[in-house]
């Protein structure tokens, strides 16, 4: 059997992804008369392509060449009718929007799945109800749902870098594994953002139990001014160990070095579902967000979260002007975890 996955447009939820994908690779009732698995194609725009990459279980990805957020009907026919040559059986359709579902219709996939919304249900076969937004599963689960997966049925997602691109991505950079790796970003708004002081603290502690060893930044363009915030308020005398790549990297070359990294200090972002696939010891910080929806998928990670009142809000700004949720967790608690007693080299 073959199958069209149409990707996510957050690298995060197209990490997490990967467990559908998986379990489908497994399922033997979609396998060859052979007994070969089936084989898995994805459909996803440049920003998540190269997590599929990464997959073991994909066989190709096409990189879709959509405007995000733009209909333009014209190129997903062009696009469907190019892909009908493929011969797909099955189409699951990730995002929740009409347009994502087009290409698969083009296409004439005769099964095409996903959750209702935006009218798609016309041309979903079959379409699942879409769950409240106050009900929603984990994401794992939500995806497995898909194609009738329970969370038994479903692993943590994986992913691989090759060592050669690991090593490429050290020399790239004049790097030396086991590093800090950081990331302070959050896509979503700064409600998703531990504030610098509480980050530049937490590096401070980890580069002062490590004297040997560096804390590289790491990030898209739009976290280069809050990351050299961090960068200067970290101690003096360990400041010059601070690497601030952060725009200066491709996907590929970040997912090297979070490989080659000693752990990933992360707010709930992309990256942080990157390190848990990629085997890497992640410490996470929550506010805005819930852990419960879309942790880290890892069970060597650790998630801080304070779990007031007010949270989770899912707002990109505190609607209630604080914060709390975020500066009231405080470094040491990170530091405890990130430098256990008696741990510092």
């Amino acid at each position: 059997m073959r199958i069209l996955v149409v990707a996510p447009n957050w690298i995060g939820d197209a990490v997490m992804s990967l467990s559908l994908l998986q379990a489908l690779h497994r399922d033997d009732r979609l396998a060859s008369a052979g007994g070969e698995p089936c084989e898995i194609h994805v459909l996803a725009p440049p920003v998540t392509a190269p997590v599929y990459r990464c997959s073991p279980v994909v066989k190709a990805v096409h990189v879709e060449p959509f405007k995000h957020g733009e209909l333009q009907l014209t190129l997903r026919r062009k696009v469907g009718q190019a892909l009908r040559a493929e011969g797909f059986n099955r189409a699951y359709i990730l995002p929740n929007s009409l347009k994502s579902a087009l290409v698969p219709w083009f296409a004439d996939i005769a099964w095409r799945t996903g959750y209702s919304g935006e009218l798609r249900s016309l041309i979903l076969t079959p379409v699942l109800p879409k769950p409240s937004k106050y009900a929603k599963p984990p994401m794992l689960e939500w995806y497995g749902a898909l194609n009738g997966y329970t969370a038994a049925d479903l692993e943590y997602p994986r992913m691989q870098v090759e060592g050669d691109a690991s090593a490429k991505a050290l020399r790239d950079f004049d790097l030396n594994a086991g590093f800090l790796a950081v990331a302070p970003g959050a896509e979503y708004g700064p409600a998703k953002r531990w504030p610098a002081e509480h980050v530049a603290a937490t590096v401070s502690g980890w580069l002062a139990a490590h004297p040997a060893r560096a804390a590289v930044l790491l990030g898209g363009p739009q976290d280069l001014e809050f990351a050299q915030s961090i960068e200067q308020q970290v101690d003096p005398e360990h400041r010059q160990r601070v690497r601030v790549l952060c725009g200066q990297t491709s996907l590929e070359q970040a997912f090297g070095l979070i490989a080659s990294a000693t752990a990933l200090l992360t707010n709930d972002s992309g990256l942080m579902h990157v390190a848990a696939a990629l085997d890497v010891k992640v410490h996470a910080v929550f506010g805005s967000s819930s852990p419960h929806h879309t942790p880290p998928l890892n069970t060597n990670a650790s998630v801080y979260y304070l779990a007031l009142s007010c949270s989770p809000c899912y707002q990109r700004t505190c609607p209630l002007g604080h914060l709390d949720c975020l500066n009231q967790l405080k470094p040491k608690l990170v530091l405890d975890q990130l430098v256990p007693p008696g741990q510092g080299v």
